[in-house]
């Protein structure tokens, strides 16, 4: 597991010219929880940097909140102008709002929560093992995987691989239940407070009873590290659809497997796989959108953005594919311009969206520059602009 240590006033150095303004915030200082999770090691994003930005959520055309390791953002005008809410040794990893007023960030060191739309921050107390993940369908009914072992991509940096347990809370957090679940849950959501979907062991199950039992969906992605599961993240879109990403272990010749899922009622459906990872003669057909994994985001039952980065495909790439018809077809878009690896994605429809990750640009004497970066597209990505740039 990688563990973070950054300063807890890391800066911000904001690029005014096309970036949008920044609007300081009245306070410095983190919450933190205490007890549980400082007793364990929680996998911090140590391969992220300071600085770096994790997390986006959009709940409308206008309004958002982008997370990091260092800092939150809000803006209220799609992007063009941020405000930082709150600043300091953060490292969070994910954001969720179920409206414009509650919200929940998940960190490598504390759970926060906000009514208020972000203008306040606080820590909930935890439970042990310490939350990694999760997903709220109301103000006060929400899921979360907790505890576990093990994590890796940039885009999902706390997911446990294996011994994650399955939470429930009925009041926005203050306590939490364990819940039955299959073994070493790795990510959660819920449509409605009774149907829900649950990655787990590399595979996706179903529950429509509050998750007092589940079905499986699909079978396990099959690994090429038999002795590491893969691991599935899975997003809800609708009361009772979502779409699912299983990514690896392990890679090979600069590819990284994964494969796309969407699902429903009626059964889950593998939509794309990386090239060198296809199970022969058994499909998907489709390739990835890129060689490694990135983010996704679940834009409704019929519609989702996958983005890709490539390694070795050189600077600014950054391929992303948006699955349509259900999964049925896939419509390839090009790059998130002015990215290399995507971190975070929000999508509030095929047109419109926005994507956070890192540009890294080469300096003198082999020196490497990363800028971390929030991008838009309002017209379904033939044009990117920066809203939001940090260096460091």
């Amino acid at each position: 597991m990688r563990v973070l240590s950054a300063a807890a006033t890391v800066g911000l150095a904001v690029l005014l010219a096309g970036c949008g303004n920044v609007n300081e915030p009245s306070s410095r200082t983190p919450p933190h929880a205490g007890g549980c999770r400082a007793e364990q090691q929680v996998p911090g994003m140590a391969w992220a940097g300071p600085g770096a930005l994790t997390g986006v959520q959009f709940v409308s055309s206008q309004r958002g909140w982008v997370v990091g390791l260092s800092e939150i953002l809000a803006t209220s005008d799609g992007g063009r102008h941020w405000t930082i809410q709150l600043k300091g040794d953060l490292r969070l990893a994910s954001v969720d709002f179920v409206d414009r007023s509650h919200g929940w960030a998940v960190g490598a060191q504390s759970l926060l929560v906000t009514t208020d739309g972000g203008s306040n921050w606080a820590a909930l107390p935890e439970p042990c093992p310490a939350i990694r993940q999760v997903h709220f369908v109301s103000p006060e009914v929400g899921f979360a995987v907790a505890g576990g072992i093990g994590s890796f991509g940039a885009a999902s940096p706390l997911a446990p691989l294996r011994r994650g347990v399955l939470l429930a809370t009925g009041d926005g957090g203050r306590t939490w239940r364990r819940i039955s679940a299959p073994a070493d849950a790795q990510s959660v959501c819920f449509g409605t407070p009774r149907r829900g979907w649950l990655g787990a062991e590399g595979a996706l199950f179903r529950t429509v009873d509050g998750g007092r039992s589940w079905q499986p969906t699909s079978a396990r992605v099959r690994s090429r590290a038999p002795n590491y599961p893969a691991l599935m993240t899975v997003q809800c879109a609708g009361a009772d659809g979502a779409w699912a990403l299983a990514i690896g272990p392990g890679a090979a010749s600069s590819q990284e497997p994964h494969v796309g899922f969407h699902a429903g009622p009626r059964g889950t459906k593998a939509i794309f796989a990386e090239q060198y990872f296809q199970n022969p003669g058994s499909g998907p057909h489709a390739q990835s959108p890129g060689s490694y994994a990135g983010p996704f985001s679940a834009i409704s039952p019929a519609v989702a953005a996958f983005i890709d980065w490539c390694a070795a495909c050189g600077a600014g790439t950054a391929p992303w594919d948006l699955a349509v018809l259900r999964g049925t077809a896939l419509r390839r878009e090009g790059n998130v311009m002015g990215l290399n690896t995507a971190t975070g994605a929000s999508f509030v429809s095929q047109r419109q969206g926005w994507v956070t990750g890192e540009q890294i640009r080469s300096g003198p004497s082999g020196t490497a520059r990363v800028t971390w970066r929030v991008v838009s597209t309002s017209d379904g990505g033939r044009t990117w602009h920066i809203v939001y740039t940090a260096d460091r």
